[in-house]
């Protein structure tokens, strides 16, 4: 009988009722949250990988029809995507997942971002007016973002809702109780001077009670100079700079001539899930951030 009703709902082009959600997320962050909280009723693919800076991705056709098949959208915001999402969600001519439907979700609704900028333009770089996009290394704020994902889940299907409370229970346990145990290890290290190379950690910094003091980039998204190196030398002696934090993905030469010049540190970290091979989930990419800033201030 049940293989008759799927014939009948594949003949007429139908989902069939117990169909899994297929969700699209714009970053590997929030594939890993999503897959948590969905469990076996969601099947979740990311369009940035972890080893990719989201701010510039390629709309590839691949990517189109992704989202085309997609019941759900989930988007960081606060422009991070901006350079690419919007073509994907005109190419899908899908209405439920336009800006505003319920198969679209922008998870920066649920925060309060950080450095919202009131008056912003290009002469200051790849900024972003309506506040920092990376609160993802904010665990607090990723209660928040979880909350957020489990409600449209069920919204979208409600037959699930216990199923889908009962894995935000559980996840939203275990992450107390890795943040209890990353405040341990940073805890000894707060007030630590750090000069970043993008923005991306700004969150972590802050929530770990890191100070920091610049960036090796000379404004948002503009490559490091010699020159602003230079400048940045006596920044990070006069500050006693201990670390100095590069994603990945960047060139590491500009912080490691830092590093050389001022007797700091320089420490390479995913920026994002996915961003290296043990970073598989949200709680291994963490987990990966916190051990490696700790072992390089002990």
């Amino acid at each position: 009988m049940l293989t008759k009703l799927f014939l009948t709902f594949s003949l007429f082009g139908l989902t069939p009722l117990w169909a899994n959600l297929r969700v699209v997320t714009t970053t590997e962050d929030l594939r890993s949250i999503t897959q948590i909280l969905g469990g076996e009723w969601v099947d979740v693919t990311s369009i940035a990988k972890g080893t990719q800076d989201p701010h510039f991705i390629e709309a590839k056709p691949s990517y189109l029809v992704a989202v085309s098949r997609a019941d759900l959208l989930i988007a960081i915001g606060l422009e991070l995507e901006s350079g690419w999402l919007p073509l994907l969600i005109r190419g899908a001519r899908q209405p439920k997942l336009m800006p505003g439907e319920t198969g679209c979700l922008t998870v920066s609704e649920a925060i309060t971002p950080l450095e919202i900028r009131s008056q912003a333009d290009r002469s200051q770089g790849d900024v972003h007016p309506l506040g920092n996009p990376h609160f993802m290394a904010d665990p607090e704020r990723v209660f928040l973002v979880a909350e957020l994902i489990s409600k449209r889940l069920s919204q979208l299907d409600p037959s699930h809702t216990q199923i889908f409370s009962k894995n935000l229970t559980a996840f939203k346990k275990q992450l107390q109780e890795k943040i209890t145990l990353w405040k341990k290890k940073l805890g000894p290290y707060k007030g630590t001077k750090v000069i970043g190379y993008h923005m991306t950690f700004n969150y972590l910094f802050k929530y770990f009670g890191f100070d920091v003091v610049g960036f090796l980039e000379p404004k948002p998204g503009i490559q490091p100079t010699a020159q602003h190196i230079l400048s940045l030398v006596d920044t990070a002696k006069v500050q006693k700079v201990k670390l100095i934090v590069v994603e990945s993905f960047f060139d590491p030469k500009p912080g490691q001539t830092l590093a050389e010049r001022t007797k700091s540190k320089q420490v390479l970290i995913p920026a994002y899930v996915g961003g290296d091979e043990y970073s598989k989930t949200y709680f291994d990419w963490m987990n990966t951030v916190v051990n490696e800033l700790e072992k390089n201030l002990k």
